[in-house]
């Protein structure tokens, strides 16, 4: 009998953020691919009995995990109940003990911008990931640059690691909601989009720095994500023409991007960098910093900014303004690069890896 395949669902027990939607997302591509497939696999969803959202698969044995939402539980009990199988991780952690696992993580933040997070979860990152990883049968991470990256600190050797990209497809799946351009007054090509955030690396306060400049006076800055406040609060000065949408759905940023005269996308180091694709997929062009995985993803479908040059985004954003032909270039180029990405291909590849799994533990 072959060995089962033990998913750690772990995630669902967090808040649906970047992580959690990509590990969501392959589970429900997995699901999907078995479906349609004659080799059967015995696949095992575990997750958490608390939870704040849960799996929507149809393959998948799903089993509910008492403590499933704990450290404890991760490390201490999960190498227990999958210790007669496989387990794929997909959310960055994964158990020590498990001696037959495969790893996804996601980048290499917490070395590049220890700033960016609190001392402790930065300090356990770099303790636990390295050992993570060198316990694990394969890593995964989603682009070359986070490849290099974890290779370059030390966290998985090169030649262990393979790259699984992230789709963008996923925005073009909810339709369109334009009440969120009536209910904040936009109107179309007269704002600029930007991904608000307090982490260092994000670097908002060149995005900012370029919109209060008196050149951009009359283009709106619509901020996804925290409010006006808490991005004060963390010593970031947004400009008078900034607007505050707070969270939003798929089918509310759709539109959105539809919309808006370009997406602003100014991070110091991404280890993918998910917006500009997603804007692209909408006819939105980008204007993105020349860091990371930014270039990696976005090649010359985008237009670049240094992260310090505060003049060049200002001329960035006059020049779509001013300049359609150049704007209608990089949405055709924006849209052919974007469409390369789907979730489609990175379930194929984690199936196949899912697939390569021997069929019993050595």
């Amino acid at each position: 009998m072959a060995a089962p395949i033990y998913f750690n669902g772990k995630f669902y027990a967090g808040e649906l953020n970047g992580v959690h939607r990509v590990a969501d997302r392959l589970v429900r591509e997995v699901d999907r691919l078995a479906a349609a497939s004659d080799k059967k696999l015995d696949l095992r969803l575990l997750i958490p009995k608390r939870r704040q959202f849960s799996p929507q698969v149809n393959v998948f044995k799903v089993e509910e995990q008492e403590l499933g939402h704990t450290q404890r539980w991760e490390q201490g009990i999960l190498p227990f109940v999958a210790k007669d199988g496989h387990l794929i991780n997909l959310a960055n952690l994964s158990p020590i003990m498990h001696r037959s696992k495969v790893t996804l993580i996601h980048d290499a933040q917490f070395y590049i911008s220890p700033g960016s997070y609190a001392t402790h979860f930065s300090i356990g990152y770099r303790i636990l990931t390295p050992i993570m990883a060198r316990s694990s049968r394969a890593v995964l991470t989603v682009s070359e640059f986070s490849r290099e990256m974890l290779g370059a600190f030390g966290v998985a050797k090169w030649q262990k690691t393979g790259v699984l990209y992230n789709g963008a497809d996923h925005i073009l799946e909810a339709a369109p909601d334009v009440s969120v351009l009536q209910k904040n007054g936009l109107e179309q090509g007269g704002y600029a989009v930007v991904f608000g955030s307090t982490f260092v690396y994000k670097n908002v306060a060149t995005a900012f720095a370029a919109f209060a400049d008196p050149q951009l006076a009359d283009v709106k800055l619509v901020v996804i994500g925290p409010s006006a406040e808490k991005l004060r609060a963390s010593g970031l000065n947004p400009p008078p023409n900034a607007v505050f949408v707070g969270k939003l759905n798929d089918g509310e940023l759709r539109a959105l991007y539809q919309s808006a005269l370009c997406l602003v996308y100014p991070s110091r180091t991404e280890g993918f960098g998910l917006p500009p694709l997603e804007a692209m997929l909408c006819d939105c062009p980008a204007i993105v910093a020349p860091a990371g995985a930014i270039p990696e993803v976005c090649r010359d479908a985008a237009l670049y900014a240094d992260v310090a040059d505060i003049a060049g985004w200002v001329m960035l954003v006059n020049s779509l303004r001013q300049d359609e032909a150049l704007r209608r270039a990089k949405i055709e180029q924006g849209r052919k690069r974007a469409a390369t990405f789907t979730w489609a291909s990175a379930g194929e590849r984690l199936m196949k890896l899912v697939q390569s799994l021997p069929e019993r533990l050595s």
